[in-house]
């Protein structure tokens, strides 16, 4: 009887073998990304606050897989989320799933995902960013106050294969009526532009469909890209996004920028903003010295100055392909109407609420980090 059970142990595991071989084991992934910050910052019209804070900036973990299906297609899936915070306990940044999604992949003719994801037009602003999810990320000022830097639920995205350095990608998010859905950032309106924060909604029944098309030949990558935000209602406007992005490489020597252009922000007629930046990074053996400066007008027409800008220089050390220390320092001014833009947020990749906010018309906001991020 064992012999008889053992032959068909061999047997189920000699069938089952090859299309075990087929699935990839899972892989598991993160960023471990902490930070001392020390701040200063007009808290409101006679009071300045300094406040020194640990920080876990968007840590994350994440699973991802695939199989192979056969003629060079393979099904894919990904389940990421900011699952702890190690400076207080919490469940982690926004308490909220990252990019996962389920969908099919194949060198021919690209990537379909389904589920929930970055925009298109949010990934051309995190390419050529000098300080992501750090102190002085241009996400602070971009998109609006990160209107247009979200991550969308209930989508569907198509990114393209490589046709020679270019690559498209399209995004269309469907509604759930009557619902609200959680995203990066928070609705703003045309006389109170958002301050960016990760907690924020955007009700689902306002469709978004966003794309952009990029080119990367050797040193160059160069991003183009647009969103619209489809309100339901007959008395609101479309709003919508057009940004323009480029990075080039001159040896040790990394230069950026970004120009947008935003239209009938949340829906409102005539309530347009500019935003612009340029950044640098210079590579030193293990250390690259960065900076970088963004800045956006007032919206529309009102009389109101209601604009803003961000600077901020720092060094990374490497001291391998996935541990990175740095030090950061960055200061944000506003125009005299406006209390909206400071030096970090959550969504500038700062998962707290205790960072001192500007309650000060015109006031500003500057700190100094130091910060360790540990990929693995």
């Amino acid at each position: 009887m064992n012999k008889k059970l053992l032959i068909a142990a061999v047997g189920a595991a000699l069938v089952a073998g090859p299309m075990m071989a087929a699935q990839a084991a899972p892989t598991v992934y993160g960023s471990f990304h902490m930070s001392l910050d020390r701040y200063d910052v007009d808290s409101s019209a006679t009071v300045t606050t300094e406040r020194g804070l640990v920080n876990s900036n968007s840590s994350r973990f994440g699973i991802k897989g695939d199989e192979d299906l056969g003629g060079g297609l393979k099904s894919i899936y990904q389940v990421e989320g900011g699952v702890f915070a190690a400076d207080d306990g919490t469940s982690g940044f926004g308490n909220t799933l990252r990019n996962t999604y389920l969908g099919f992949t194949s060198s021919s003719w690209g990537t379909v995902k389904l589920g929930r994801h970055d925009t298109p037009i949010k990934d051309l602003g995190r390419a050529i960013d000098q300080f992501n999810e750090q102190i002085g990320d241009a996400r602070n000022i971009t998109g609006n106050g990160g209107t247009f830097d979200a991550r969308v639920n209930n989508m569907l995205r198509y990114d393209s294969a490589d046709f020679g350095g270019i690559r498209f990608a399209l995004l269309y998010n469907t509604p759930e009526a009557r619902n609200t859905q959680t995203i990066s950032t928070t609705a703003s309106t045309a006389s109170s532009p958002s301050t960016g924060t990760s907690t924020g909604t955007l009700a689902d029944n306002v469709r978004t469909m966003s794309g952009n098309v990029t080119f990367t030949q050797g040193p160059l990558y160069v991003g183009l890209g647009y969103e619209k935000q489809m309100y339901p209602s007959s008395a609101k406007k479309d709003a919508t996004d057009m940004r323009l992005v480029g990075k080039y490489s001159m040896g040790d020597l990394i230069l950026s920028a970004l120009y947008e252009t935003m239209s009938d922000l949340a829906g409102t007629s005539g309530a347009d903003r500019k935003a612009w930046g340029l950044g640098a990074g210079f590579k030193m053996a293990n250390n690259t010295l960065k900076l970088q400066y963004y800045t956006t007008d007032k919206v529309g027409a009102q009389t109101t100055e209601n604009g803003g800008n961000i600077m901020a220089l720092g060094v990374d050390h490497s001291f391998s392909k996935t541990t990175v220390a740095y030090f950061n320092y960055a200061t944000a001014s506003n125009d005299g109407g406006t209390t909206a833009f400071n030096v970090s947020s959550s969504n500038g990749g700062h998962g707290t609420t205790n960072v001192p906010t500007v309650g000060k018309a015109g006031g500003d906001g500057k700190a100094y980090s130091f910060g360790t991020i540990i990929k693995f």
